[in-house]
């Protein structure tokens, strides 16, 4: 079963949202600023393996400049940071849907 949680990182002054799959692994993560909200990533596993077998170094490099990184490792890895908890699919879509039209389009 898909797991959605939050985790504030103190020391970037960001909020970071992450979608996981059943193993737990990322598959979508969002940052916001912590100061006013703006996002600063949001990255989809999908895209960037799609990108990565399809495209060339320089595509993949104008989606990490657009949409940033995801994160390696597992959503269990995260649960225990300070401020963390679970959110529900509806509000990581909403935080998801307003990151990706503030940072641009899917295609780089």
């Amino acid at each position: 079963m898909p797991v959605w949680i939050r985790v504030y990182d103190e020391d970037r002054d960001l909020w970071q949202y992450f979608e996981g799959d059943e193993a737990g692994q990322v598959t979508r993560q969002v940052e916001l600023r912590g100061d006013d909200g703006t996002p600063v990533t949001a990255a989809s596993l999908e895209e960037v393996l799609r990108f990565q077998e399809c495209s060339d170094v320089d595509t993949m490099s104008r989606y990490q400049r657009r949409y940033g990184t995801i994160a390696e490792g597992r959503i269990t890895d995260r649960n225990g940071a300070g401020r963390a908890g679970e959110i529900s699919a509806e509000e990581f879509e909403r935080i998801w849907l307003d990151a990706r039209r503030t940072l641009g389009s899917a295609t780089p």
